[in-house]
């Protein structure tokens, strides 16, 4: 078989002196795009590339036979039917198999934004909360596996992000037409390999300046919407009709759908804005960009693909199922040698000697006692069974020997599918060598995780782009709270404007698992303890498995750090510390502002920097101590009791206001916690003790009362 076209084989058409995307009349542009998806279809036809997807999918499904009883039944062939076909599908559970160690573990999405400052780290969030509500309510997560098992089981799997203006909310709706104008939302497609062209002397897919998407859609809607060619809308074959390039032909289906085709252009030199076409069977243009004098709608070609790897050279894909077809009919073959023989010998026959005067009605039944006479040597004699069911041994291990091949070339091994007597084979008993074996496999298929994630990334930033570029009114979704709760969020595409790109982020199975989660929440318990993790923060990961119900909290304090820093630098607005600030953190991360050689020189930006840096002294000064102890802070300049002789005085901070031309307060900061021995630094504050042994405040606690 030849995947490449050879070029004496080529039709022979005259140069065209311009460029077929760029011509202006879009019925002889149409005429070009027609035949190139003729050509396309022609091309994986001649090359038997259309005959192999045929029957991995039909395979797949358990077709192996004869169509007409649906592959799932004990079928009879030969001149006379004296041959009994018996599929085992190993083929699909292979392929079942592949596709679950790919698509078990979804990965998380992480928009990445241009900047870090605070108005981008808040529009990743959103953007993650975002696509996180697709795969949830949009179900995308589906779309995606579906795409990956097309990949699995005809080479290539496609994904077609586009915008549907009539989907959504109604915002306006015109009584004079009526019709109603929708806010819009994303729309998802799954696409085979059939319904997919692009440019075949491409040596690699990526390479395709356009593509040549086909869909199904009623033709009686469709001619509703484009009314002033509803006609020859309507005269158009169906997909009954037309039993070309389908995957199944049924001879009882009966439906109003007809093919639609979109092209999709990308912008070159040739065409800036790219171009965008819709047109049906007959040459029928139903829209094109160029004359409504706009480009391709979207900022790269909305279909995205997935296959395990390529056939080098060219733009098919390939998957390791290809290999697996011939195997899967020998295999079907030998069950079916078995079962033959089983079923034509498998009653046991009675060899009855001639003369020994035993009738058949004395053989029926059981526990009868038999009289005959025995005539001599040569004359009688008693019945005898017969057993001609024997099948050679070679066969059952031939058998076997094809079934671990199948599993090599794939490498789902059995391990992977659970086959305890394959396993006990092995000769690995321990759980460290047979998840070794599971290792080996899964690094086998890192292939098709890897383009796996590569679609994932790549549809989550078409996404993230369609909602950028139109959804212009704001909209609601439901997005999921940090304590996997949903909550309503109001956002438009404005909110998403510094998001560049989506990418995943891919950690071990058993991080991504409960158990995995919860052992991280337990080291974080372990080392960081109750005073910067509570109990009911770790509760809430039990229930939910989300570990971000403890990082929450430090999340939004480094959000709230960066913000500050940018009012600082902008000078515009205020910026307040409160009592209940993490205030080490905020004055170390408030010091790198003036880390910058060129900011530094600002003396403005310097005092109102070190005046706020000094803000913090002096709340951990005046807060009361108790609850700087209960929030993991140092008290400064606080002595037992809250004297104002044990931290008030001069040299303890308590005087003007540093400037930048003086002592940093960060060099007071960090010699209060790290300088404990000196004389003048008070140890943390102990909270008084009640009558009842329970802590108090030190605003509850009398003026004799030690703290």
């Amino acid at each position: 078989m030849s995947y490449v076209n050879d070029s004496n084989t080529n039709k022979s058409n005259p140069p065209r002196t311009e460029y077929f995307a760029a011509m202006k009349d879009s019925k002889e542009c149409v005429s070009v795009l027609a035949r190139k998806a003729d050509d396309w279809f022609d091309s994986i036809t001649q090359n038997n590339y259309l005959t192999k997807i045929k029957r991995c999918w039909s395979y797949y499904h358990g077709s192996f036979f004869d169509d007409a009883y649906g592959g799932h039944e004990i079928q009879f062939g030969g001149e006379q039917g004296e041959l009994t076909n018996l599929p085992v599908n190993h083929f699909r559970n292979i392929a079942q198999h592949m596709l679950v160690m790919v698509t078990a573990n979804r990965p998380a999405f992480q928009a990445r934004a241009t900047n870090t400052d605070y108005k981008s780290i808040v529009q990743a969030n959103l953007a993650n909360n975002l696509l996180d509500y697709y795969m949830r309510e949009k179900h995308l997560d589906r779309f995606l596996r579906d795409a990956v098992e097309y990949a699995i089981v005809m080479g290539s799997g496609f994904i077609k992000v586009e915008w549907d203006s009539t989907r959504g909310e109604i915002i306006e709706f015109n009584e004079e037409t009526n019709s109603a104008i929708n806010e819009g939302d994303i729309k998802y497609r799954v696409l085979s390999p059939l319904d997919v062209v692009f440019d075949s002397t491409k040596e690699h897919i990526d390479e395709n300046d356009w593509v040549i998407t086909r869909t199904w859609i009623n033709k009686y809607n469709l001619g509703k919407k484009y009314y002033e060619q509803e006609e020859e809308i309507i005269q158009l074959q169906t997909k009954s009709d037309n039993q070309k390039f389908k995957l199944y032909n049924n001879s009882y289906d009966e439906t109003d759908d007809i093919a639609v085709y979109e092209f999709y252009h990308k912008s070159c030199e040739s065409l800036p804005y790219g171009r965008f076409i819709i047109f049906l069977e007959g040459n029928i243009v139903l829209y094109d960009s160029l004359e409504s004098e706009s480009g391709m709608p979207y900022r790269e070609l909305p279909i995205y693909r997935i296959s395990p790897s390529n056939i080098l050279g060219t733009p098919y894909g390939y998957t390791p199922m290809f290999d697996a077809l011939p195997i899967q009919d020998a295999i079907n073959a030998l069950y079916s040698t078995i079962l033959t023989n089983q079923t034509a010998f498998g009653v046991q026959s009675i060899l009855n000697p001639r003369g020994s005067d035993i009738s058949v009605t004395q053989l029926m039944g059981g526990l009868n006692v038999i009289d005959y006479n025995a005539r001599g040597v040569n004359g009688g004699g008693k019945p005898e069974p017969f057993n001609p069911t024997m099948t050679p041994p070679e066969i059952f291990n031939y058998l076997q020997k094809l079934e671990g091949v199948m599993e090599t070339l794939t490498s789902v091994n059995p391990v992977v599918r659970g086959d305890a007597a394959s396993i006990s084979k092995l000769g690995a008993r321990s759980g460290n060598a047979l998840a070794l074996i599971q290792a080996q496999s899964l690094q086998f298929m890192s292939g098709l995780q890897n383009q796996y994630i590569h679609l994932i990334e790549d549809v989550g930033t078409g996404t993230i782009n369609l909602l950028k570029d139109f959804a212009s009114v704001p909209r609601v979704a439901a997005i999921s709270g940090k304590t996997n709760r949903t909550e309503m969020k109001e956002f438009s595409g404005d909110d998403l404007s510094t998001i560049n790109r989506v990418v995943v982020d891919v950690g071990n199975a058993m991080a991504q698992s409960l158990g995995g989660k919860i052992q991280l929440a337990d080291n974080l318990m372990e080392q960081f303890g109750p005073e910067v993790f509570s109990i009911e923060q770790y509760i809430n990961v039990m229930n939910t498995g989300r570990l971000d119900v403890l990082t929450d909290g430090l999340n939004k304090q480094s959000q709230l750090v960066i913000s500050e820093n940018e009012r600082l630098v902008d000078g515009t607005k205020p910026v307040k510390a409160m009592a209940t600030d993490e205030h080490m953190f905020h004055i170390k991360s408030h010091r790198d502002v003036l880390s910058d050689p060129e900011l530094r020189m600002d003396e403005e930006l310097a005092n109102r920097v070190t005046e706020h840096m000094q803000e913090h002294i002096r709340l951990l000064k005046e807060t009361d101590a108790d609850l700087l102890v209960l929030m993991g802070e140092t008290p400064l300049g606080q002595g037992q009791g809250g004297g104002e002789g044990q931290g008030g005085g001069e040299g303890q901070g308590g005087g003007e206001p540093l400037t930048s031309a003086q002592q940093s307060p960060l060099d007071t900061a960090e010699q209060t916690n790290s300088q404990t021995t000196r004389g003048n630094i008070p140890a943390p504050a102990t909270p008084a003790q009640s009558p009842d042994g329970m802590p108090v405040l030190a605003s509850e606690s009398g003026p004799g009362v030690q703290q």
